[in-house]
């Protein structure tokens, strides 16, 4: 759904995407991390292997999950261009997910309009 309706719909450079991949399931490892990268065969993407869930943790804590979950994953951050990370990653400008079914669960729309919203001169 990505690909579809955000790498092929929103053109330029200006758009710059972060995957993260980490073991969730219990087939989940580095060489299967590699092999999802295909998923999103675009040059304005960057992949990481999370191998110790540390950042899904990290986003866990940070944001309220639906049914109370602990591990983000399967997550979906905006951020304004030119946002500075510190110690702490920064709360998303917008985001969506697919742990569960509430207002912002992924709706390939909404997302890429939030992204067009940012990237407009």
């Amino acid at each position: 759904m990505v690909r579809e309706e955000v790498l092929e719909k929103v053109a330029g450079e200006d758009l710059s995407i972060i995957a993260v991949w980490m073991p969730v399931l219990r087939s989940d490892n580095a060489a299967e991390g590699v092999k999802a990268e295909a998923l999103l065969p675009d040059a304005r993407v960057t992949h990481y292997w999370n191998d110790d869930r540390s950042l899904g943790e990290l986003y866990g804590r940070l944001l309220t999950l639906p049914r109370g979950r602990s591990l983000a994953w399967d997550i979906y951050f905006v951020y304004e261009p030119g946002l500075r990370w510190d110690d702490l990653p920064p709360r998303p400008t917008f985001w969506m997910h697919r742990l569960g079914d509430d207002e912002r669960f992924l709706d390939g729309d909404k997302l890429r309009g939030a992204i067009e919203q940012l990237l407009e001169p």
